[in-house]
């Protein structure tokens, strides 16, 4: 009597076992799927909603320093933080006219700095800034919103880009 309990329990147990064994073999065989790395999500708007400029950087680095450019979707340059490695110094450049230097107000965030911009440069307004303040830093950081705006000109509203910091890295 036992013996007839027993073999319908042992049936089980074996039929059990060889399905955990069918599929062990087959998670084997299954591919294993590669990690994809993503980039983080581009800003498209300021924190007060108002839209970013369309367009890119462009980084570049030679022996004689660093540049990063923001180029509008129409292909005319808008902004250019810029290092020459023999003075380290960083240049910041604003397409743009104004008559006379200007105070222009950069915001990022809760940060914020002051610079004067002068007429002339490639763009059209220059200034040569301080590598070391902590808002040239924050243009690294790609989910950041740099807004850019002056006296007599419409605001200038950026993504940050990680590629800045080689161009801070090059006047270092």
């Amino acid at each position: 009597m036992r013996l007839r309990l027993a073999l319908p329990t042992a049936c089980a147990l074996l039929a059990l076992a060889a399905c955990s064994q069918q599929s062990d073999d087959q998670a084997a065989a299954a591919p294993t799927p590669t990690p994809a790395l993503t980039t983080q999500a581009l800003p498209t708007a300021a924190a007060d909603g108002s839209p970013l400029a369309l367009g890119e950087w462009l980084i570049e680095e030679t022996a004689a320093g660093a540049r990063a450019t923001f180029r509008e979707q129409g292909g005319a340059n808008a902004l250019v933080l810029a290092c020459d490695r023999a003075s380290r110094a960083l240049t910041l450049s604003r397409a743009g006219t104004y008559p006379e230097p200007g105070r222009f107000r950069i915001a990022i965030g809760a940060q914020l700095a002051d610079v004067m911009l002068a007429p002339g440069g490639e763009l059209g307004l220059t200034a040569q800034v301080d590598r070391a303040q902590p808002i040239f830093a924050a243009f690294a950081d790609p989910s950041a919103v740099i807004v850019m705006s002056g006296p007599g000109a419409q605001a200038l509203r950026v993504p940050g880009h990680p590629g800045i910091s080689r161009v801070l890295a090059a006047c270092g």
